[in-house]
């Protein structure tokens, strides 16, 4: 049976119509050959923006296909949320496309993302063993981890005599709109959310959101690149946007409810150091408390939780001079 009858034979994305001429790729996650990252496929009227590209070039081929199937034009602009690599590495694919990204991320891409493209030529091998192991272990939660990320290093491992970083060629800081001939698009930036500079794609009149990893829904977020408590501030600023479909950058689509969620993780994160931080306790004493009942069936519980929770103490840490 075909699963995915938008784009029939689609491997890296499953395709949802959110609205006329509007359309998410969401990452099936745990099926193998993952795109990385959830994107999205937007027809202004006149041209077509495409909101992320995925973790590898191959990804992003099948974005730029999908794009002029659903379209029937070739994609005009390409925007990047962040500079993470599940979300840039497909941008090669879009050559003669104008990429936009924020002025900082465009800089992280030049400098972090460079020096983990070279830490990927190290242990990219590596970690495909691992997880090939993990895969067969007791337990479940190392083989959830397995799930998702034995695809993510065999296809970070097969790409890597293709990639060529491509950098925005368009900055921006605060918003910026395309006006397009049947809707307007928005990118608007933030800073130290899920990183140093995340950007989100709005639509105004179709009341969609997509989020970047600013949103992840139904799985742990990775928090250890940004601030907390700016994420909980800017979470607030998302919900107040009053969208009907909010897009995280990982996991299901989302709505407003998903937003509440992530910030009752941080809250309850951050409530858990400052208690074990009060006591005189260490990280090793943070990290050991267990996962609360409510996030138990999110994903990637088994890794991200722990260095969550030993991230938010160091920042308290910090914040208390200790």
């Amino acid at each position: 049976m075909d699963s995915n009858p938008l784009i029939p034979h689609a491997r890296y994305f499953r395709y949802s119509r959110l609205a006329t001429g509007v359309y998410a790729a969401i990452d099936p996650l745990v099926d193998g050959g993952s795109g990385g990252c959830n994107a999205g496929i937007v027809d202004l009227g006149d041209r077509t923006l495409v909101f992320d590209s995925g973790v590898i070039p191959r990804a992003g081929h099948e974005l730029f296909k999908a794009a002029k199937t659903l379209t029937r034009r070739d994609p005009d602009y390409l925007v990047v949320s962040h500079y993470h690599n599940d979300h840039t590495r497909g941008s090669q694919a879009f050559r003669g496309v104008a990429e936009f990204g924020t002025s900082l991320t465009r800089e992280l891409i030049a400098t972090k993302g460079r020096a983990e493209l070279k830490e990927d030529w190290k242990n990219a091998a590596g970690q495909v063993a691992k997880m090939r192991s993990l895969s067969r272990s007791k337990n479940k939660s190392e083989r959830e981890s397995a799930a998702f990320f034995l695809p993510y290093w065999q296809g970070i491992l097969a790409s890597l005599p293709e990639v060529e970083l491509r950098l925005p060629d368009v900055t921006f800081d605060g918003k910026l709109t395309f006006q397009g001939s049947k809707r307007v698009a928005q990118i608007i930036a933030f800073s130290n959310g899920h990183c140093e500079s995340d950007c989100v794609l709005f639509l105004p009149q179709d009341r969609i959101l997509f989020c970047g990893d600013l949103l992840f829904v139904k799985c742990h977020p990775y928090l250890g690149h940004g601030d907390p408590a700016s994420l909980l501030s800017i979470l607030n600023r998302l919900e107040r946007m009053k969208a009907r479909v909010y897009v995280p950058g990982h996991g299901p689509l989302g709505q407003k409810k998903d937003l509440s969620e992530l910030k009752w993780y941080i809250r309850t994160l951050s409530a858990q150091a400052r208690s074990v931080l009060k006591k005189g306790g260490t990280e090793d004493d943070v990290a050991s408390l267990p996962e609360p009942d409510n996030c138990a069936d999110w994903m990637l519980g088994q890794l991200f939780y722990e260095f969550n929770r030993r991230y938010v103490f160091r920042q308290l840490t910090r914040k208390n001079g200790r």
